[in-house]
């Protein structure tokens, strides 16, 4: 599996990465939402596709439901998975409402163990 890692915490950033990669994944990691949109934007990257974004909410640099609203639309296979200490359900609800064409995502309230996220990874959990 191809991941795109986005999380601002340089320790957590390695962590999940390493542990993704030890799982036989794919793993790109990014620490800011810059970084993110060069990558996600499909003008500056065509080639880079990815079977699941996993991405902070709260990046110091932006916001992770701006990311997946901005950028999910143009992957439409891309499954996302949102986390946060402090998820806010409400605005990812109100957002899914309004552009009702973007791929799945689940929202996970951290912290989030490194085994349970690597099965949300390989389970098809529901979407928000």
């Amino acid at each position: 599996m191809r991941l795109l890692l986005i999380e601002d915490d340089d320790d957590l950033r390695g962590e999940i990465r390493e542990y993704l990669l030890r799982r036989r994944h794919e793993v790109m990691a990014l620490g800011s939402a810059a970084e993110a949109r060069r990558i996600l934007d499909p003008a500056q990257a065509a080639d880079a596709s990815f079977d699941t974004v996993v991405c902070d909410m709260n990046l110091t640099d932006g916001d992770g439901i701006d990311l997946y609203v901005e950028f999910g639309s143009h992957r439409p296979a891309c499954r996302w998975i949102l986390m946060s200490g402090a998820p806010d359900s409400q605005r990812m609800a109100n957002e899914r409402l309004k552009h009702p064409a973007l791929p799945p995502c689940l929202v996970v309230e951290k912290p989030v163990s490194l085994r349970r996220l690597a099965e949300l990874l390989t389970t098809g959990s529901d979407d928000v």
